[in-house]
């Protein structure tokens, strides 16, 4: 995949923090080194202020979009680099954050292998990441698979890896932002002990060793009194769980879109792995993220990331079945210029219509989803077979190819997958009509048809 320029500009920052940290900290390193020879107690050039140095620096080079830099610190207190890129929606951000992990385990830590923890904040975002990760035919994992020599492997949080597989691999774990939050009742497996990571520890009987590991990184959890955990012993031996294996691994953390990980106890929990490295990715970041690089909206159009024109009509207080109705009319429209066009030009289209249904409240029997469904085909004369229903807890688009010219999905009813990152790029034809209880209005995208509550 091609990189346009405005994620080469990216990159080239990215590029340039990494060489003000190498100087910075090899500068500190030198210090402490002759410190040492001489005697003196020094700062670990890790628990020093390279990285606002480095940052400092390259500000001095380069146009930095955000002046101040703010510190994180890891479970061991030591300095953890973080950079966020600022990208609009659509920019792009999962292939920086590929080429991102390239540049970060080669150009700085100049190694092959290792581990990445991938952060996502919903299940859409998680499910699409992992197929794209998984298929050594994208881009996404090819660029990864450049970054460890065709050895990367893609995990989950209930896989069983060794110490060996990280040594040998790049390993990519992806990881919902909420399995990650130490408060949350049902994630806490994470931070229980586990049969499956035995390779990372020492024997369980072995308290000098287990006491030496200890006194090296006092921050891995142990077992208490409380414990009931079969792997552990009382007073002896470290947890052999996922949240210390991260710890031993000091992992370089991905996190999509990271203001949504913007609380104090998020930051803190990815703190808490003695992360390596941070890169977050965010259209709209928070104040505190040390935002490199700003990618504006102008960029994208550019380089044809935007489609205009977008032409709006409103019809007033016009309910959602009135809607659907103009929707279905002006579907049904582009179906007949489809078909000419593939007559004339041979290329296939096919227009889909993404529906928006309202959430459903809490305890109320009224499901907008289903009452759609039944008005597309009890009203409109939809075949059941063209309709799909996309939601967190019911996906029936997990199986279909829409990229298929066999496919017959034409209506795509759903309720936040568009808001939390669904990728719904198609070929030729992809166009949404979110259906609002009140003020419906009709837009054009680019000579097709959608409409939206909403611009």
């Amino acid at each position: 995949m091609e990189l346009k320029d405005y994620q080469i500009k990216v990159l080239d920052y990215l590029e340039g923090y990494l060489g003000e940290l190498k100087t910075q900290k090899t500068k500190k390193l030198k210090y402490f080194e002759f410190q040492k020879l001489q005697g003196e107690d020094e700062i670990h050039p890790d628990k020093t202020d390279y990285c606002q140095l480095a940052w400092e620096s390259l500000k001095a080079k380069m146009a930095v979009y955000r002046s101040n830099y703010t510190v994180r610190k890891d479970g061991m207190d030591r300095n953890i680099p973080n950079v966020c890129f600022k990208v609009p929606t659509g920019g792009g951000k999962t292939l920086l954050a590929t080429a991102a992990v390239q540049r970060i385990n080669q150009d700085y830590f100049k190694r092959n292998n290792g581990f990445v923890l991938w952060i996502v904040p919903s299940d859409t975002i998680y499910t699409q990441t992992s197929k794209q990760l998984r298929n050594k035919e994208h881009p996404y994992r090819q660029m990864l698979d450049r970054a460890s020599g065709g050895r990367t492997l893609i995990l989950e949080k209930n896989d069983k890896f060794t110490a060996k597989d990280v040594e040998d691999n790049l390993c990519i774990m992806l990881l919902m932002l909420q399995a990650s939050n130490r408060e949350n009742k049902n994630t806490l497996k994470m931070f229980k002990d586990s049969g499956r990571f035995e390779s990372f520890f020492p024997a369980l009987d072995d308290y000098n060793a287990n006491n030496a590991l200890l006194s090296a990184l006092p921050n891995l959890d142990t077992a208490d009194i409380f414990d009931d955990e079969p792997n552990v012993i009382t007073g002896i031996s470290i947890k052999h769980s996922l949240g210390n294996v991260m710890r031993l691994l000091r992992p370089i953390a991905i996190f999509d879109e990271g203001h949504r990980g913007a609380t104090k106890l998020a930051q803190d929990t990815v703190n808490s792995f003695n992360t390596s490295f941070i890169v977050e990715l965010s259209a709209t970041p928070k104040d505190h993220s040390n935002v490199l690089v700003n990618v504006g909206g102008q960029e994208l159009k550019k380089e044809q990331m935007i489609k205009l024109p977008i032409n709006v009509t409103s019809y007033g207080e016009a309910n959602w079945q009135h809607t659907l109705n103009q929707a279905h009319a002006k579907t049904i429209e582009l179906n007949k210029l489809a078909a000419s066009y593939q007559a004339d030009e041979g290329r296939y289209i096919r227009p889909i219509m993404v529906i928006k249904a309202e959430p459903k409240k809490r305890g109320e029997a009224y499901d907008h989803v289903e009452n759609i469904k039944s008005y597309l085909i009890k009203n409109l004369n939809v075949l059941e077979s063209e309709i799909r229903i996309k939601l967190a807890d019911n996906n029936e688009l997990r199986d279909d190819d829409l990229f298929d010219k066999m496919c017959p999905v034409r209506y795509i009813i759903t309720k936040d997958a568009l808001k939390e990152g669904w990728d719904c790029s198609l070929p030729m034809c992809w166009r949404f009509y979110p259906i609002p209880k009140v003020k419906p209005r009709f837009l054009n995208l680019s000579g097709a048809f959608c409409a939206s509550p909403t611009l």
